[in-house]
């Protein structure tokens, strides 16, 4: 195990790691895929990052065990913030694996015998990678996930200001993430996938890419989509459905019309909204598309934006669902 000292205060989206001889607590492994450009940062004591937001041609694989604390609730993340990190009351980093390529990520996925299904989460506009890897954590261990799950992070700047940087990153990164659902392909793994905001406009164009391109055993591989607050056009997603042979089914939107993130998202774009902000389904044709409506869901992030990963009352319904 690592031990880091904190110093100051953390830099936003930072891991931390401890070691304070306790036993370990509840502890989620978190499998990464990310084009990412590695970034050892070891600015002021911290360890900041493995991977930063320049873009990479190269997909890398990586484990992190994320330590959950027992004061934990559900659809938080505890920062440490300004405190010493301490695994009672906050997210600590157990162990940090990084991959010498896809065959040790393979083999690790694969020990001990784990099914043979995953789940694989692509994140949206203004993340970082820790961010990434944590939320995760946080999204497995509060729907109570008995797969194992992969958190695809593309090079997202992790800024308010970097809307335009983000939307080129994710043209940048389809063939990454193909990559990586060509990869599970071939080993036989059936993927659960699921995108949030800007993540999931990647996902759609690289599911539309795999179609195009003929790489219909890979998305024969995918058992649902799920794409939560999707920063889709809508006028481009029902074009990218219509490329998209076969489609995965289920395939579902969850939306919601008090989504402020997608306000200013319809906004930058000048349009009057965005996918994630529709009332229904009725205006997406007779494509096999759900929609779940989580407007009037309450708890939550303030902006609504992420409705379905912080808000208890939601995570209690859909972990049933």
């Amino acid at each position: 195990m690592v031990t880091i000292a904190l110093v100051g205060c953390a830099p936003r989206g930072t891991f931390h790691f401890e070691e304070n001889g306790q036993a370990a607590h509840v502890v989620q492994p978190i499998y990464v895929a990310t084009n990412r450009l590695r970034d050892d940062d070891q600015t002021q004591g911290f360890f900041r990052q493995d991977f930063g937001d320049n873009r990479d041609s190269h997909v890398r694989f990586a484990r992190m065990d994320i330590s959950i604390p027992p004061s934990h609730t559900i659809g938080r993340i505890e920062w440490p913030g300004h405190n010493p990190p301490n695994s009672n009351r906050h997210f600590v980093v157990q162990e940090n694996t990084l991959f010498d390529g896809e065959n040790g990520f393979l083999t690790d996925l694969n020990h001990p015998a784990n099914s043979k299904d995953v789940i694989v989460f692509v994140h949206g506009f203004n993340v970082n990678y820790a961010e990434a890897v944590y939320r995760l954590a946080q999204v497995a261990h509060d729907y109570q996930s008995q797969l194992p799950v992969i958190a695809f992070s593309w090079p997202s700047a992790g800024s308010s200001r970097g809307y335009a940087y983000d939307r080129d990153s994710v043209t940048f990164s389809r063939d990454s993430l193909e990559t990586l659902f060509s990869l599970l392909a071939r080993k036989h793994r059936k993927v659960y996938l699921v995108a949030h905001s800007m993540g999931s406009q990647l996902v759609v164009e690289t599911l539309r890419q795999m179609s195009i391109s003929g790489n219909r055993s890979a998305l024969a591989q995918f058992e649902s989509v799920t794409l939560i607050s999707p920063d889709i056009d809508e006028d481009v997603f029902i074009q990218q459905l219509r490329r998209i042979d076969p489609l995965p089914v289920p395939f579902t939107l969850m939306v919601s019309q008090h989504d402020r993130a997608l306000d200013i998202s319809a906004f930058l774009t000048g349009k009057p909204n965005r996918l994630g902000t529709i009332q229904s389904g009725d205006r997406l044709g007779d494509f096999p598309v759900n929609v779940v409506d989580l407007s009037y869901a309450t708890g939550g992030d303030r902006s609504g934006h992420s409705t379905a990963f912080t808000s208890p009352e939601v995570i209690e319904a859909l972990r049933t669902w």
